[in-house]
């Protein structure tokens, strides 16, 4: 029979090895399409140039004139809107009758329509990103899982294999030393697949994060991200049900509770408020829910719009 050298067969099993770690690791040039986001929108053509008074008080005292036709939250629209001047004229119009006054009115519904088209406009685009930004997120995030998962198996099936390999190599070789040179290979080996395996993290991706709407909400800061009258919105505390507490706060709070446990020190730390880094599999799904609850609240703003709509309408009849 012939006789195997214990080199030959550590390097056989070293081979063995290496080959389920290189196949693990050829995914690493998949992940990097991970990198840059697909979902980030051309230039805004949004006009940041103009501020929208947050001092609600005045707002409220300055057009105290159009409550009995409209509700606070309406009234703060319309002037975040920039279309208040517009809105008295039509509820001041006594004579409505007149070829021109129908001629006036009919100008002054044009421009208010053109804003509040606008405004839906700018929901739609920020939500819009939102959802592709998840799908975009839970793919990748599904991906690793996968990954993970095929990992571990093919690690297992790698460390019963040179555990079948030293059995039989061992049986083969009759010297002794040649016998405990192999069996002490593969015990190294077998440990290392073994500690591959208890790996908690598994896979890693990196991912760039310069425009990343969740640091917006964590630090209470718009870089243009986000448009003023959206902003708004989101940063008005009359538009959430307790009118007390913004939307945005609210959303950080959600977020505190369900994805960091209260551990305000974790979320601060937490790379998904960051420009970019590395992310493994519970940071991915982490961020994909957080993407997913901040766009619902985004579509939320719609509810205080749909409102200023309909008294509206109201105060046009």
């Amino acid at each position: 029979m012939k006789t195997f050298s214990s080199v030959r067969v550590i390097g056989y099993l070293s081979l063995l090895f290496l080959n389920f770690s290189c196949v693990v690791q050829k995914n690493d040039t998949l992940l990097s399409i991970a990198k840059e986001s697909y979902c980030v929108p051309p230039k805004s053509t949004t006009d940041f140039r103009y501020g929208i008074t947050t001092n609600s008080d005045s707002v409220l005292k300055a057009n105290i004139s159009l409550k009995p036709k409209f509700s606070e939250s309406s009234i703060l629209i319309m002037n975040a809107l920039r279309i208040n001047d517009e809105i008295h004229e039509i509820v001041n119009k006594t004579n409505k009758k007149s070829l021109e006054s129908m001629v006036r009115l009919n100008t002054l519904k044009q421009q208010i329509d053109n804003r509040v088209w606008m405004a839906n406009s700018e929901i739609d685009a920020l939500s819009a990103e939102l959802d592709c930004e998840g799908e975009r997120i839970d793919q990748i995030a599904n991906f690793v899982d996968n990954s993970n998962s095929s990992k571990t198996t093919k690690l297992t099936v790698a460390s019963i294999v040179i555990g079948a390999a030293s059995s039989i190599a061992t049986v083969l070789i009759s010297n002794e030393s040649l016998n405990n040179g192999v069996a002490i290979g593969a015990g190294v080996l077998g440990a290392s697949l073994g500690f591959a395996t208890l790996n908690p993290k598994g896979k890693k991706v990196e991912i760039n994060t310069n425009r990343n709407l969740l640091r917006n909400v964590w630090l209470n800061q718009n870089r243009h991200e986000i448009s003023p009258f959206v902003w708004y919105m989101l940063t008005e505390p009359q538009f959430s049900n307790s009118g007390k507490t913004t939307l945005l706060q609210n959303t950080k709070e959600r977020w505190l509770t369900y994805q960091f446990d209260e551990n305000l020190t974790k979320a601060n730390k937490s790379v998904n408020f960051s420009e970019g880094g590395i992310y493994i599999a519970d940071d991915l799904h982490a961020r994909s829910q957080m993407i997913n609850q901040f766009q619902s609240v985004v579509r939320s703003i719609k509810q205080n719009l749909n409102l200023f709509i309909a008294e509206l309408n109201n105060a046009f009849d």
